[in-house]
């Protein structure tokens, strides 16, 4: 029998997932360590970023997210030359936002600003993206605005899932409507905020479901050959299988290739936590545990 495949990823070896699960889940985990409701120090933010990046699952970690207001604090803390970096606007302009994210000259590289509407829309500074939180409406407003960012060309679009209060939690039908025109559209969308598990978890203290993040993966993987709300809407784990071969919803399947195209819209999502998502990944047979190092 011949050894497992074996790919390099941010420093790291990984053998036996060269596979439709390393499609599926490569970078696909921002660290939002210092946002709600982690709301980490910086120091400690950045030295758990750090460890993350030497662990075993580091293939499935993208950016380090940082307020522009926080900026400067961060490059004390001292991260590594090699991080990339996203930018979330938190101040009252935006044009003031892009500018004091590409005057960033601490240690890592800001490849990523997020926005939010209202606003209007400046240029990005070169290799940088740009991702605009759409209104987290239900009518024709949000496929407008869609429609806009798409024949604009200067920026994908954010999606946020959850939040500190029930309300914060879009309904089914709205994330499987954004996700939709998303891949209609070939535009790039960000997804942030309640998508700590792979699939829906009830969070007791709010009384709400929490969306999937693997729920929302198997929707931009299965848009147009299934319904995308009923896969946002799906809470049992057991309908879903991902595996070496593709991701399998009920008697739905998307291959490699369909992950790929998945995954060119569906770019990454926020996560405060990074050992929460792989615990459950782990959990679930999804990700194999690898052995201790010497």
């Amino acid at each position: 029998m011949s050894p497992p495949a074996c790919a390099t990823v941010a420093g790291s070896t990984f053998c036996g997932l060269v596979d439709a699960r390393r499609t599926a889940l490569e970078r696909l985990i921002d660290d939002a360590g210092l946002f709600p409701p982690a709301r980490k120090p910086m120091d400690r933010a950045v030295a758990d970023h750090r460890v993350a990046r030497a662990g075993s699952h580091a293939w499935m970690l993208g950016r380090f997210l940082c307020p522009v207001s926080r900026l400067a604090e961060l490059a004390r803390a001292q991260p590594d030359a090699g991080w990339r970096l996203g930018a979330i606007a938190d101040g009252a302009d935006w044009a003031e936002d892009l500018d004091r994210a590409a005057a960033y000259d601490g240690p890592g590289t800001i490849d990523a600003v997020e926005l939010r509407l209202p606003g209007g829309l400046g240029d990005a500074p070169p290799g940088v993206e740009l991702f605009v939180e759409v209104p987290a409406s239900g009518g024709p407003e949000l496929t407008d605005t869609l429609e806009r960012l798409a024949a604009d060309g200067r920026a994908g679009a954010k999606i946020r899932c959850g939040g500190l209060g029930a309300d914060a939690f879009p309904s089914d039908p709205l994330v499987a409507r954004f996700i939709g025109a998303c891949v209609r559209l070939a535009l790039p969308f960000k997804a942030t905020a309640g998508l700590h598990h792979p699939f829906r978890t009830r969070d007791e203290e709010l009384g709400v479901l929490q969306h999937g993040f693997v729920n929302l993966l198997a929707a931009t993987a299965l848009a147009g050959a299934a319904d995308g709300a009923a896969i946002v809407a799906e809470a049992d784990p057991g309908a879903f299988e991902l595996s070496a071969a593709g991701l399998r919803w009920r008697d739905h399947v998307a291959g490699a290739d369909a992950l790929a195209r998945a995954r060119r819209v569906f770019t990454a999502y926020g996560s405060c936590s990074f050992d929460e998502p792989v615990a459950d990944l782990l959990a679930h047979g999804i990700l194999e545990r690898s052995p201790a190092r010497a």
